[in-house]
């Protein structure tokens, strides 16, 4: 009996009553067995746990794929555009490169922007169909790590070609500025139109009939007929001198000068300076001449040259 009092102790009564009255029922379940009955509860609702989480954990996974799959997306977009841009702006870069080298025939400063050694050691993405070539074939996938390195590759060896592009073409514009200064500061345009009545060269002196070098030629032109500068440069006379009667001597630059004499009016003043074509002063026959004319010389160096030599238009 008492054995039966202890056995009940050790275990629990779970009565079911029915709300239709029916007779209750009990159910002994011992203790050992009520833990285990808890136990299992504990272990299901744990795992119950961890399958929800494991659910969200996998459906965040999911979304952060799929943004990620956009964003991929977005990124290959991106990189396809850039390569077109590359493309376009290597196309741009030919161009250029062309474009300089007529500069350099006409500049007369070589037949082209690239030397030898340049030419042989260039390397680099030389073809940017390649690219496009390897995107046609990627076109539904990922990117390669591969194309992403030549993207790469072509965008540093075209920063690298503009710099040298750049450093050839400022060398480029130099030597044009050069040219320039210099074509507008040679004596090349007849300072008045009209006609040749006596030349550079060894002549007879019209006072005195003795023979002499005339070291310039002389333009008859109608008397006020106005003259032009032959080039740029400062005035540095601009007075009466003996036998040249009103002159003008003008220091062109680059070892140039040139003296206008014989004229009847003088328009310009020592130290002004004076651009190619400017009106300077007016044909005369001031000082020792038979008649209206230029006396129009060109020095080169400290010597006298022909400037027939020099000139780059019909006299008329």
């Amino acid at each position: 009996m008492r054995e039966k009092i202890k056995r009940e102790r050790k275990a629990f009564t779970l009565m079911l009553i029915p709300h239709s009255g029916d007779k209750v029922r009990r159910i002994a379940i011992s203790r050992s067995g009520f833990f285990l009955i808890l136990l299992g509860v504990a272990v299901f609702f744990a795992l119950l746990s961890s399958s929800i989480n494991d659910y969200r954990q996998a459906r965040s996974k999911e979304a952060r794929l799929h943004k990620l799959e956009r964003v991929n997306k977005v990124q290959e977009e991106k990189i396809l555009s850039l390569v077109q841009e590359i493309e376009g702006f290597s196309e741009k870069m030919e161009e250029l490169k062309e474009l300089e080298d007529k500069l350099r025939i006409i500049a007369g400063v070589g037949g082209g922007s690239e030397t030898e050694e340049e030419k042989l050691g260039k390397g680099g993405p030389e073809n940017y169909l390649l690219l496009e070539k390897e995107i046609e074939l990627e076109k539904g996938g990922s990117l390669s790590t591969n194309l992403i390195g030549k993207i790469e590759e072509n965008v540093v060896f075209l920063k690298n070609e503009i710099k040298r592009r750049e450093k050839s073409l400022g060398e480029l514009e130099e030597v044009i500025r050069e040219k320039i200064d210099l074509f507008a500061s040679t004596p090349n345009i007849f300072p008045v139109q009209g006609w040749i009545s006596s030349g550079y060269g060894w002549r007879g002196n019209p006072f005195t009939g003795k023979k002499e070098f005339h070291q310039a030629i002389d333009i008859a032109a109608p008397w006020g007929t106005e003259i032009k500068a032959a080039a740029r440069g400062k005035v540095i006379f601009a007075e009466w001198k003996g036998a040249y009667g009103l002159m003008i001597r003008i220091n062109d630059g680059h070892g140039y000068y040139t003296v206008y004499g014989h004229l009847s009016h003088i328009l310009v003043k020592k130290g002004q300076w004076v651009e190619k074509g400017d009106i300077i002063g007016r044909v005369g026959s001031s000082g020792r001449s038979t008649g209206p004319h230029l006396h129009f010389e060109v020095w080169l160096d400290e010597k006298t040259v022909n400037p027939l030599n020099l000139m780059v238009e019909p006299l008329g």
